[in-house]
């Protein structure tokens, strides 16, 4: 099959539409966010990009860990929306930056954007109760800032592979 068939097109915009709802999922702290990419870059990784077994295997394991995390988090910590649009909003900033260098700059900026995202909104009126800096503060970023971190890397790897796929021709 090649890149031009129908199937694998209507597959890779499937597959778009899940990483896309991935992401709004990230924003708005669902915990079904990281599954959603991980199925659309699975999707890509086994029907259009064909690679070797180690990143769809990486990423399957980050997004387990992260789903099972979301399980055992409290709820009122799980369900809270406090600061996750700077948090999801900074990580994808910076995977994006990141991704314009290579695909570890990508998971770097990721880590930094939700870091730097944490921290702006630890410093609006709203975010003062997160008192940066303190463990509170640091739980909470680590409970909104990994899922963030890696479903958007998922996401920017899928795009990293597409481009380099699409861009050969």
């Amino acid at each position: 099959m090649t890149t031009s068939d129908p199937v694998i097109t209507a597959i890779t915009i499937v597959c778009l539409l899940l990483m896309i709802a991935g992401i709004v999922l990230t924003f708005m702290s669902n915990r079904w966010a990281v599954a959603a990419a991980y199925a659309g870059f699975l999707g890509i990784g086994l029907s259009v990009v064909h690679p070797t077994a180690t990143p769809l295997i990486f990423w399957g394991v980050a997004a387990a860990i992260v789903i099972v995390l979301q399980y055992l988090l409290p709820v009122n910590i799980s369900s809270s929306r406090r600061g996750v649009g700077y948090i999801a909003g900074a990580t994808l900033a910076g995977t994006f930056v990141g991704l314009a260098i290579s695909h570890e700059w990508m998971i770097v900026g990721a880590i930094a954007g939700a870091i730097l995202g944490g921290i702006a909104y630890s410093r609006t009126p709203a975010g003062a109760v997160m008192e940066f800096p303190s463990s509170k503060f640091l739980n909470y970023l680590c409970a909104k800032g990994l899922p963030a971190v890696v479903t958007i890397c998922i996401v920017g790897t899928a795009i990293l592979w597409l481009t380099a796929l699409y861009s050969v021709k």
